[in-house]
């Protein structure tokens, strides 16, 4: 009876152990998340007036940012997507679409609160059932390199964004545009 009790006693201690540690890591791993956790992109609403990028592409779509922590993100690529038809529905591919511009640019950081970026060209989700999404990568204040895809999973990135993506088309040099700040009235502001 002792030594069946003191194997109980040692398994018990065993599987507490565990649990704690397991505990544990999740909570690592919940902290290293936390920033990029708070980072959020959607399409812009298209209307007629021109963007930014008019001198070079002749049209421009915006993207709405969020960085909802109290720390920047950096070296930004966000791209409009599709989250709905037989369109592209991750920026990767992008790399797909054999001539022309893609819907995609860059932003070297995104200070806290809410934020307006472009994308070259207009009407990129007229089409067949095509649903609009957005996506954006950065790199967080640890270091690490994240993407949030358009249906919310954020997925960590084996290297920098804009290295990431070249090897998908989206080569140099970039625009590495300032985010316009968009103010509690809807209007942009400037940063």
């Amino acid at each position: 009876g002792t030594v069946g009790a003191l194997g109980a006693a040692l398994w018990q201690i065993r599987n507490e152990r565990n649990r704690r540690l397991d505990q544990e890591a999740a909570d690592r791993e919940l902290v290293r998340r936390e920033q990029a956790r708070r980072i959020a992109c959607w399409p812009g609403a298209e209307d007629d007036t021109p963007g930014p990028m008019d001198p070079w592409w002749g049209s421009s779509s915006p993207i709405e940012l969020v960085n909802g922590s109290d720390e920047p993100v950096y070296n930004l690529v966000f791209a409009l997507v599709h989250v709905q038809g037989a369109g592209f529905h991750q920026i990767e591919d992008w790399k797909r679409k054999e001539q022309g511009h893609r819907p995609w640019s860059t932003a070297a950081i995104l200070p806290p609160g809410r934020w307006r970026v472009w994308v070259p060209g207009n009407g990129w989700n007229q089409g067949m059932a095509l649903r609009p999404g957005a996506e954006v990568a950065f790199i967080d204040r640890a270091g690490a390199s994240w993407v949030r895809r358009s249906g919310g999973n954020l997925e960590e990135l084996p290297k920098p964004p804009i290295d990431y993506f070249a090897e998908f088309g989206m080569h140099g040099p970039h625009d590495l545009q300032i985010p316009e700040q968009v103010g509690s009235s809807g209007g942009a502001q400037a940063p």
